[in-house]
């Protein structure tokens, strides 16, 4: 919103597990989003494959805005974390 000056969203939205952010431009006739161009070693799942992960998101989307977690340690010396396939009705 524009009253904070607050991000409208951060999230995995590319699918390589690093999140990007989503800013408004100052007359909120555009979204900017700002991503990572370096190239990683690591590959993991896309975070929004963490159920946890993904009610977050859609949690900040829609009015609490606070970034999501995965419900998973995700950092130096972090586990593989779970597959959990996505399926819809």
């Amino acid at each position: 919103n524009g009253t904070k000056g607050n991000p409208v969203l951060s999230a995995d939205l590319f699918g390589d597990w690093r999140e990007e952010v989503v800013w408004r431009n100052e007359d909120s006739t555009a979204l900017l989003i700002f991503s990572t161009t370096a190239p990683t070693e690591h590959r993991l799942v896309t975070l929004m494959h963490d159920p946890q992960y993904r009610v977050q998101v859609a949690a900040q989307n829609t009015g609490y805005n606070q970034p999501p977690h995965t419900s998973y340690h995700l950092g130096h010396g972090m586990k593989s974390p779970r597959y959990v396939p996505i399926t819809t009705p």
